[in-house]
């Protein structure tokens, strides 16, 4: 059935878009920032690799708790989405405070939680305001929010690096308060109206589903086969991910274990190699997913980028390595995106949010676990580089559950006016 693109009051869509992606970066540049702190962060306040594990676990749970709970109840709250957004700096700038100041493990672990929380919201409403006002072209509105977020994941381990090669990690998280603050102040000014349709400035009566309900409307969205096997399939290429974000700048900074002894801003231009180059793909390999179909996009790339993972560690510190990472970059976070975008291709509308946070909850709950799978790995088959080849199978079997989903035709009308 063809879907009707939503006209939103105020705002054009593609500020929307813009606005939104622009967010989404600024997210993104605290986010892929945080791993390149841990290694720092483990030799000042001398953690082994499982409470270092513990930390990413925690951190990985809360996304995912957040994003299960979190799904239904921005669905219902459609109006708020921009106050949603707006308080996701806010929150961003308090974690950051309470995370310089953590005295020691404990603190640290409440305050890992504290910022795990805006990321995690961010996406909910976002991505189903993107849905709604894009059904034409879903899966590039979904890539271009992934540009912007790549735009962060470039920048975050170069600043981070950068800053770590001149000051201590705590003054540097104090700094980076500050223009959380000020962004709450843009996402507030050009997003408050985000989710406010015309016909709700008019006071035309809308149905309310209600939060149970929508609880009950995620659950039965597994009844789906394609939803669940997506889900199945993004979870698992998400705990992937989240392990060669999580362990590849130990990788890259440790003399012992196999590691590669790097300096701190080397290691940030590598890991923005690895999280960054989706600023190349990302549209692209949207475009060809709305052109040509998701699935014709997603297995070739999964299997490239599992292929090129798994030839990290042959290449040491070279310029192989560099190579490697980047090609493995174009990938990373792009075909998350389009993975999204057939979710939301076959789901109701209206439960947009809901089974955005299905993929994103379930990952961030398998992700808890995935810390100590992988120190494991690294304590007892191999040392830190053992981490590539387990996240290159990984990747493989989300390829082949991909190749075998039944993806639906689907169409949309083309809006008159964009």
């Amino acid at each position: 059935m063809a879907e009707a693109v939503q006209r939103p009051a105020g705002r054009s869509r593609n500020f929307i878009l813009g606005s939104l992606s622009f967010g989404h970066g600024i997210s993104h540049l605290y986010d892929q920032g945080f791993p390149v702190f841990m290694p720092a962060i483990k030799a000042a306040m001398g953690l082994s690799n499982i409470e270092v594990a513990f930390m990413l676990g925690i951190r990985q749970g809360g996304f995912g708790a957040v994003n299960l709970i979190g799904g239904a109840i921005v669905d219902d709250m459609k109006t708020s989405w921009g106050p949603i957004l707006t308080g996701c700096m806010i929150w961003a700038t308090l974690g950051f405070l309470v995370l310089a100041a953590s005295p020691n493990l404990f603190v640290l672990t409440i305050a890992v939680v504290i910022v795990s929380v805006p990321g995690a919201l961010w996406h909910l409403p976002a991505t189903a305001a993107l849905s709604r006002r894009f059904p034409d072209r879903r899966g590039f509105a979904i890539s271009m929010h992934g540009f912007g977020s790549n735009i962060g994941n470039v920048l975050a381990p170069l600043v981070a690096g950068g800053l770590l090669t001149i000051m201590a990690w705590r003054p540097i998280l104090l700094i980076y308060a500050a223009p959380a603050a000020l962004m709450a102040i843009f996402v507030w000014w050009s997003l408050k109206d985000l989710g406010i349709e015309e016909g709700d400035q008019q006071g035309e009566e809308r149905p309310h589903r209600g939060v149970v309900a929508g609880y009950r409307e995620g659950l039965a969205m597994f009844k789906i086969p394609v939803v669940t096997t997506l889900v199945l399939a993004a979870a698992i290429r998400g705990v992937a991910n989240n392990a060669l974000f999580q362990w590849a700048p130990f990788y890259l900074r440790e003399s012992i274990d196999g590691g590669l002894g790097m300096g701190y801003f080397e290691v940030g231009v590598h890991l923005s190699l690895l999280t960054g180059m989706g600023i190349v793909s990302a549209p692209i390999l949207g475009y060809l997913s709305d052109r040509y179909g998701r699935k014709q996009v997603l297995v070739p790339g999964l299997i490239a980028a599992s292929v090129l993972t798994m030839f990290v560690v042959s290449a040491g510190d070279s310029l192989y390595l560099a190579l490697l990472l980047a090609g493995i970059g174009l990938f990373s976070f792009a075909l998350q995106q389009i993975i999204l975008a057939a979710l939301l291709d076959v789901v109701q509308k209206g439960t947009e949010a809901t089974a955005s946070g299905l993929i994103f909850g379930i990952n961030g709950v398998l992700g808890f676990g995935s810390p100590f799978i992988a120190a494991w790995i690294i304590d007892d088959f191999g040392g830190y580089g053992s981490i590539f080849f387990y996240v290159g199978a990984l990747t493989v079997v989300a390829a082949v559950i991909i190749a075998f989903i039944p993806f639906p035709n689907y169409r949309v009308e083309k809006p008159a006016i964009v």
